[in-house]
């Protein structure tokens, strides 16, 4: 073969797997928000956009997997892989055994978990195992935000709702017909962080500089208007994991969170009412959680998933929460999730990748890696899944995950 057709099989193996990186990202809420309605009661029409696009990306996946199939790979791979893909694997065998063999029990409709499963977040992984060399991850970067500015254009163009007059006494919001208000508000949020990460460390030209800025005012914007305490906390977390990670030492960082923490309680009532100017539902919200009425809803989620765990402690008892409706739903928790699904065996694997991604990402930080936005995604990930969402619908904690364990092995990164 020659060396001319060796680069540019490379230089296309670079596009496309960079390519299926950037889609995990943004590609869902650009299409969605280019092709679908702000609002629709008709599953019909949101179908018709998000399934091809689905099709298409499992389509790209599986190609960056067949182009790479025959690359070299590394001897071994990390034990915090091996443990990541051993979940992944006991997850699954839980919930086949909970949806088609048991008989004490009965789920409804899972279709919808096997289709994110093995149409999205399966690939997803796989390609990024397959190809994680070939991605370009500074131009990832700058192509995810340009994206998501451009995304964020289509939605204010798109949803009249957000802007109407009554838009603030009028609740929660969503993105477009497929972009739920927890969706959005996230999405609002990872705009915030790519916008100040590339205001601080990327050094952008004026043009990006006024895109970043576009994105952190608009996606403030967007995430108070989702009403979701969700992307609030998830952004909170994010800055204190920045502060910790940033210092030079552990009890320069813990100081840094504790003053963080301070000026947090000491303003809490002006960041309160700045956020009620925006969405009243979100401050409303936030001051419950504060108070003695807790999560609301979500306790009654915890306190469920409780109960399932002290009553199979060692393997779990079943993967999702059944009601006395027969419906049933996750904990919207991730570390509950896998305590009643895969009991303290599940709960312990999970913890400890989960740390070890936490490590990893601290230690790009500290050693002033320009890749460290992939870390600060990752803490963002990790807090949507431990207020709200499962493990099998979040592809792009997975991606995270399997590109941290993989790229990012030794402590000199």
């Amino acid at each position: 073969m020659s060396i001319s057709l060796k680069v540019s099989k490379q230089k296309i193996n670079i596009l496309l797997s960079t390519l299926n990186f950037v889609l995990i990202f943004i590609g869902f809420q650009l299409v969605t928000s280019a092709f679908l309605p702000a609002h629709s009661d008709m599953d019909v029409i949101t179908r018709s956009v998000t399934m091809p696009y689905r099709i298409f990306t499992l389509i790209l996946a599986l190609l960056v997997i067949i182009i790479n199939i025959k690359n070299k790979e590394q001897s071994f791979y990390p034990v915090a892989l091996v443990a990541f893909l051993f979940f992944w694997v006991i997850l699954i065998i839980r919930i086949f055994y909970d949806t088609n063999i048991r008989t004490d029990i009965e789920f409804g409709d899972v279709s919808k978990i096997w289709a994110y499963i093995f149409g999205i977040c399966i690939p997803a992984i796989f390609s990024i195992i397959k190809s994680y060399k070939y991605i370009d991850l500074e131009k990832s970067f700058w192509i995810i935000l340009t994206l998501s500015a451009f995304t964020f254009l289509l939605i204010i163009f798109k949803n009249n709702a957000l802007l109407g007059a009554d838009a603030a006494m009028s609740g929660r919001h969503v993105g477009n017909a497929a972009i739920s208000t927890i969706s959005f508000g996230h999405l609002g949020a990872t705009g915030i962080i790519l916008g100040v990460f590339a205001l601080l460390v990327m050094k952008p030209t004026w043009f990006y500089k006024v895109l970043c800025i576009f994105l952190i005012i608009t996606g403030i914007f967007f995430m108070l208007r989702a009403g979701s305490r969700g992307p609030v906390m998830a952004l909170g977390a994010v800055l204190f994991f920045w502060i910790f990670a940033q210092a030079k030492n552990f009890t320069l960082g813990i100081f840094g969170l504790i003053t963080v923490y301070f000026l947090t309680v000491i303003f809490m009532s002006e960041i309160f009412d700045l956020i009620g100017e925006v969405s009243p539902i979100l401050e409303g919200r936030l001051r419950m959680t504060l108070d003695t009425e807790g999560f609301g809803s979500r306790d009654i989620y915890y306190t469920k998933a409780l109960e399932y765990f002290f009553a199979n402690p060692i393997l779990g008892g079943q993967f999702a929460i059944i009601f006395e409706d027969g419906s049933f739903d996750y904990s919207h928790n991730l570390i509950l999730d896998a305590l009643i699904g895969m009991g303290v065996i599940g709960g312990l694997v999970l913890t400890y990748f989960l740390l070890v991604a936490l490590i990893r990402s601290t230690n790009l930080v500290k050693n002033k890696n320009t890749d460290y936005w992939v870390g600060l995604l990752l803490v963002q990930q990790i807090a949507f899944n431990l207020a709200s969402g499962a493990f099998y619908y979040n592809s792009v904690l997975s991606a995270l995950l399997v590109l941290i364990f993989l790229k990012y092995r030794k402590n000199k990164y």
